[in-house]
């Protein structure tokens, strides 16, 4: 009975976390650095934007395993960093977020900490935030009120060295560049937090 009772639970807990990563919606990120003076580069839905209601944090999590094509020697510039997720973590100031009227933008700056290879460093990123109109081709349904009516562009820029990558197996050197374009801003609710991961 006890076992019975417990694969019911599981099954739940699963179907839970099955249905939050349905409402989930990437964002299509740009990856770019020089490697072996070769210009490299990648583009992935391997971003999440995410916004947190209750402390007004902007979480952005890019993984580096999502660039990769499965072919070897294209993707050997992304195997040091994709050893664990590269998270940006900041506060937002509502304040900041744009009101929804026809072709509204806004710059916005957001100080915060940047988690990447187990190194953690103050960052600071420039995001813009836009409307999507409803009978926009762009536009996604994700039962979230504003947030399904607005995305972000943001791009960002480090140093290998900056987060003690340069001394892995193939010691990067040159700047690695990340841009999000057109990312869509998921609201975190309760229960999502294990999908933040560095």
């Amino acid at each position: 009975m006890k076992l019975k009772k417990t694969y019911w639970i599981i099954l739940f807990l699963s179907g839970c976390v099955y249905s939050y990563s349905q409402n989930i919606i990437p964002s299509t990120t740009y990856a770019r650095s020089c490697y072996n003076k070769h210009e490299c580069y990648s583009i992935s839905n391997s971003g999440l934007v995410f916004f947190n209601k209750e402390n007004n944090e902007l979480i952005v999590q890019i993984d580096f395993n999502k660039f990769k094509i499965g072919n070897d020697t294209l993707d050997e510039w992304l195997i040091d960093l994709s050893e664990s997720n590269f998270v940006f973590k900041g506060n937002l100031n509502t304040n900041d977020l744009i009101g929804l009227s026809h072709h509204n933008s806004k710059p916005i700056n957001v100080n915060g900490l940047v988690t990447f290879n187990g190194i953690s460093k103050p960052y600071s990123i420039e995001l813009t935030i836009f409307e999507i109109p409803k009978d926009a081709l762009l536009f996604k349904e994700n039962s979230q009120d504003y947030f399904d009516r607005v995305n972000v562009n943001m791009q960002l820029a480090f140093y290998p060295k900056d987060f003690n990558i340069h001394k892995k197996h193939h010691h990067y050197k040159k700047s690695i560049t990340i841009a999000i374009y057109r990312g869509y801003i998921n609201e975190l609710k309760p229960g999502m937090e294990n999908l933040i991961k560095n």
